[in-house]
């Protein structure tokens, strides 16, 4: 049989998998990962769901458990299920376990933790980022099991955690402690990114640096100012200041959506706990996506000269703490074969052609890039990932379920 042939075989059983994938999204909504950083019961009993699940389906998978004292089990779950290949050359697909916190429920028009359905769209907590990925690449795997294909490669999904908090825990864990796991020959796709029409393959991201901003001054009663110095009043002059940041750093680069480096304050920490009282410690956080070309350290004594010339202005004083610190990773290659197979795929299924570009956020594609290994970001997706009513298309679950089908073809 032809891989034309087998590939349309294999579409056709994908098109039968959608209440499937409908159902799935359901029992990975409800089983709540966020991680204990955010104040979460972490991956384990969504790990321990899909790892039941896969093995129901026939397929071996292992578990490279990360130590961590913050979750019930000890440990943070790193699962890879194996679908048998031709060759011993891999396919990777990796997903990540973890979600973000619902934020504010107000905002949500459903319960964020339980799967609402409307015609295309299912909504809940994770099921853009990162269960689409998830459910997409497990349902293609499917497909070649119960009609008993096998894929020229052999087929790894990789189900990692703490993604959503840096992935010491995850991929950065496998990377350092079973880096035999992965080779320069291996095809290696992180859905968890791309474009609404399917035609970005992420190949390069700026880099990380998020930065905790303490300012320290004195608690006083709110009707005697005079006696206190207020870091609120302090740390909004702060914020405002750091505007100035994008003026200082004005490069562009037509790769990357957004083409410009971002810095954008965002969480900010509770002060004090009633109205009547001047705060004396306030922090807040800023997320620097920056160019790969412009130097970290710089952007670092650039916000504390600036944020600290203002707080001198209001008598407190300031800190700033580096929480995360990510250098670009080396781009992967437009000619990547695991881009070119992406490419052919997204065109097969969607009749669109697919472009190498790079993004703003950060995804675990950085760790294998760092080890010199050629990682692709792909999925069609819906931009909804950490909003309140976060959803996906289940069209698109099955259009990239296909995509990535395809990709197991691939020789």
């Amino acid at each position: 049989m032809s891989q034309d042939d087998t590939f349309r075989r294999l579409s056709e059983r994908l098109a039968t998998y959608q209440q499937d994938m409908v159902d799935l999204q359901r029992e990975l909504v409800r089983r709540v990962a966020v991680g204990p950083e955010n104040d979460g019961p972490g991956e384990g009993a969504k790990a321990a769901f899909l790892r039941e699940l896969l093995q129901g389906w026939g397929l071996k998978v292992d578990n490279y458990p990360a130590p961590d004292d913050l979750v019930p089990e000890g440990a943070r779950p790193n699962l890879v299920a194996w679908l048998p290949g031709r060759r011993p050359e891999k396919v990777w697909v990796l997903s990540h376990l973890d979600v973000v916190p619902e934020g504010d429920v107000s905002l949500w028009h459903s319960d964020p933790f339980e799967l609402k359905v409307e015609g295309d769209r299912l909504y809940g907590r994770g099921t853009e980022d990162d269960h689409h990925g998830i459910v997409s690449s497990l349902m293609a795997a499917k497909a070649f099991l119960d009609l008993g294909i096998t894929p020229e490669r052999t087929v790894a999904l990789a189900l990692v955690a703490d993604e959503e908090t840096g992935s010491h825990l995850g991929l950065e864990f496998l990377m350092r402690e079973h880096r035999q796991l992965f080779s320069e020959h291996d095809l290696i796709i992180v859905p968890d990114a791309g474009s609404e029409d399917g035609t970005l393959i992420e190949v390069a991201e700026k880099s990380i640096l998020w930065l905790r901003l303490t300012l320290l001054g004195q608690q006083a009663h709110a009707s005697r100012p005079q006696l206190g110095r207020n870091t609120l009043r302090a740390c909004a002059h702060v914020i405002v200041a750091l505007e100035e940041l994008r003026r200082e750093f004005p490069s562009q680069d037509p790769l990357f959506r957004p083409p410009e480096s971002t810095f954008e304050p965002t969480r900010k920490e509770a002060n004090v706990g009633n109205i009547n009282t001047i705060p004396g410690r306030d922090v807040f956080y800023l997320d620097c996506r920056v160019l790969p070309e412009i130097d970290l350290e710089r952007v670092q004594e650039r916000v504390r000269a600036i944020g600290t010339e203002v707080a001198q202005r209001f008598g407190v004083t300031l800190e700033v703490e580096p929480v995360q610190d990510l250098r670009a990773a080396p781009a992967t290659a437009p000619e990547a074969p695991v881009v070119l197979a992406l490419q052919k795929a997204v065109r097969e299924v969607y009749g669109r052609e697919a472009k190498p570009g790079g993004i703003g956020g950060g995804t675990v594609a950085a760790f294998f890039r760092q080890q010199g290994l050629p990682a692709a970001v792909w999925m069609t997706v819906s931009d909804t990932a950490h909003s309140p009513n976060e959803f996906c298309l289940l069209s698109n679950l099955l259009g990239d379920a296909k995509v990535l089908a395809h990709v197991f073809l691939e020789k």
